[in-house]
C-alpha cells in the first residue's frame, strides 16, 4: 500500500539511484567508491550519465538525475551543492621529455611547449576545469601558447605519453600512468590549481535513503582514495557508459 512504499524510499537498501557526473572524475578511486556502494547496497539500482559540469546541472534540475558530481559550483537558486574536495591540477610530459627530470621549473621554461587541452566550446557556461590550463597560462607569462585540441581526457594522454605535448590534467585521473611511469608530473609551483568537485542535488526534491546513502559514500570518497593511494612523482597544487568527456 502507499505506507509501505512511502517507508521503503527511507531505507538505504532499495530504490532507483541516477548520478550524472563528469566523465574526468571517473578516476579509479571514484569507480572503486561506487564499486563499494553497490556491494553495501545491492537492492539499489544505480544509473549513471556523463556529462560537461553544466550539462550535469540541467540533468539533476530537471529530475533526470538525482545526484550531481561536477566541477564548481551551480548558482542557481533551485540548486544546493556540497564541497567534496579540491581536486589538484597537474603538469605531465612524457617520461623522455628533456624537463621530465628536473626537480624545479620556471614557467619560463615551458615557453615553447604546445599543450593538449580539450577545445573551447562556444557559448559555454564558465567550467573551472577547461579554463584552468588557459588561466594558469596567462597568469605565468605565457599566453597565447599553441594549443592542441584533443576531446577526450583518454586520448590526451595517450598525446602526451608519445611526444604531442604537455597537459594540465586532475591529478586524480593520471594516477595510473604516473604509477607505470608513462606521463611524469612536472615540478613547476607557479602552474599549480585546484578546481573544486562539487556534489549537486535540488533544493526540493525529496532524497531517499539510497539517496541519502550513496551522498554519504561519495562525500567520504575522498578520505578513503587518500589513505589508499600514493602517487609518485605528483606535485600538490540500465546505465550509460562513463566516456571520457570533461
Amino acid at each position: 500500500d502507499g505506507a509501505e512504499s512511502a517507508r521503503a524510499l527511507q531505507q538505504p537498501d532499495r530504490g532507483t539511484i541516477t548520478l550524472a557526473l563528469v566523465g574526468t572524475l571517473a578516476s579509479t578511486t571514484l569507480t572503486a567508491c561506487l564499486r563499494r556502494f553497490r556491494a553495501a547496497h545491492p537492492r539499489v539500482e544505480l544509473r549513471l550519465r556523463t556529462a560537461l559540469s553544466q550539462e550535469v546541472s540541467v540533468l539533476v534540475r530537471r529530475g533526470d538525475a538525482t545526484l550531481g558530481l561536477r566541477y564548481g559550483g551551480d548558482p542557481h537558486p533551485e540548486m544546493r551543492a556540497l564541497p567534496v574536495y579540491d581536486e589538484p591540477m597537474i603538469v605531465v610530459c612524457p617520461p623522455r621529455h628533456g624537463l621530465a627530470r628536473r626537480r624545479r621549473l620556471a614557467p619560463a621554461a615551458l615557453a615553447s611547449e604546445p599543450w593538449v587541452a580539450f577545445p573551447p566550446r562556444d557559448g559555454a557556461f564558465y567550467d573551472p576545469y577547461p579554463w584552468s590550463l588557459q588561466n594558469r597560462l596567462a597568469a605565468c607569462g605565457l599566453a597565447p601558447a599553441e594549443i592542441i585540441p584533443i576531446d577526450s581526457l583518454t586520448a590526451q594522454k595517450r598525446m602526451v605519453e608519445a611526444g604531442f605535448g604537455l597537459a594540465l590534467l586532475p591529478e586524480s585521473s593520471v594516477d595510473e600512468e604516473l604509477r607505470a611511469r608513462t606521463l611524469r608530473a612536472l615540478p613547476i609551483p607557479a602552474m599549480r590549481v585546484t578546481i573544486p568537485v562539487m556534489l549537486v542535488h535540488r533544493r526540493r526534491a525529496y532524497l531517499s535513503g539510497a539517496a541519502r546513502a550513496l551522498m554519504a559514500e561519495l562525500t567520504a570518497w575522498p578520505r578513503g582514495a587518500a589513505r589508499g593511494r600514493a602517487r609518485p612523482g605528483s606535485t600538490r597544487c540500465s546505465t550509460s557508459s562513463l566516456e571520457s568527456s570533461r
